[in-house]
């Protein structure tokens, strides 16, 4: 049974009390027991690369049984035990990696991700503002720090943050994707419709996403072109978007419309203006 949110922080506290686990820095020496965790970490991504999560967790678990204070091997650990719904043993493990790399990018990244998608604001909005400030010129921290912007609903401020992280990697595909949802969100169509545009042009003929299309129908929408959005809706449930927002969305416009709609092709630029 998941627990609550007030639940988990206080179960991790109360494991953190109890860890008394030092850690150590990706930069010490490489002793026989970290040489080996290193080996069972390597294993157990090569598994989850595969996508045997629970060979992954075996090994990456041995990994940390290895060498406890192998930074690498926790986080690991945690993004994989994250993938499997054990989500209190995830955030254990990058609280207690951060206890001794506090401004460590990936691991506050890591634990934002994981805090922001439970829902506890204040703790994805602290490891945000570190890794931001330890990591200025990090894409993925300015991502981190949009979204935990975004889930305040500080939309202004999300938008800044997201062009940040653009001019750090302007083809970020995941980052385009949730700025042009960050416009449509601020009730600015047009922009979202050209930063898909942009999103578009990083993907061959024939490989945009279904999510792709479907966003570009609720801005279309947004625009007043129902015909453009049905487009792009049968877009999406041809590339896989099968929700039944689509579903939906396709059903009441092919009624308002009196019937089918051509679809349009499928190239990088095709968004219909």
């Amino acid at each position: 049974m998941p627990c609550s949110c007030r639940t988990l922080r206080f179960a991790v506290a109360g494991l953190m009390a109890l860890a008394g686990c030092q850690l150590i820095p990706r930069s010490a020496p490489v002793t026989q027991e970290l040489a080996e965790a290193r080996r069972l970490s390597h294993e157990g991504l090569a598994a989850a690369d595969r996508d045997n999560l629970a060979r992954a967790e075996e090994l990456l678990s041995q990994a940390v049984q290895s060498c406890p204070t192998d930074i690498d091997a926790r986080q690991h650990y945690a993004e994989v035990l994250w993938e499997r719904g054990e989500q209190l043993a995830a955030i254990t493990q990058v609280t207690q990696a951060l206890q001794v790399a506090p401004e460590d990018e990936g691991l506050c990244v890591a634990g934002g991700r994981m805090y922001l998608a439970l829902g506890l604001l204040d703790d994805a909005d602290r490891l945000a503002d570190t890794a931001v400030s330890a990591a200025p010129r990090s894409a993925r921290c300015w991502h981190l720090h949009a979204e935990t912007n975004l889930a305040r609903g500080r939309t202004d401020d999300a938008l800044g943050d997201f062009h940040r992280a653009l001019a750090i990697e302007p083809t970020n595909r995941e980052i385009l994707l949730d700025t042009a949802e960050a416009y449509r969100l601020a009730s600015r169509p047009t922009r979202a419709l050209a930063t898909l545009a942009i999103l578009e042009e990083t993907y061959g003929p024939g490989q945009i996403p279904g999510e792709v299309h479907a966003l570009e129908g609720l801005a279309q929408e947004a625009l007043g072109r129902p015909a453009e959005a049905l487009a792009s809706y049968q877009l999406a449930r041809e590339r896989g978007d099968l929700t039944e927002a689509t579903a939906t969305r396709i059903a009441v416009l092919t009624s308002t419309l009196g019937g089918p709609v051509a679809t349009a092709p499928d190239a990088p630029g095709s968004l219909r203006r």
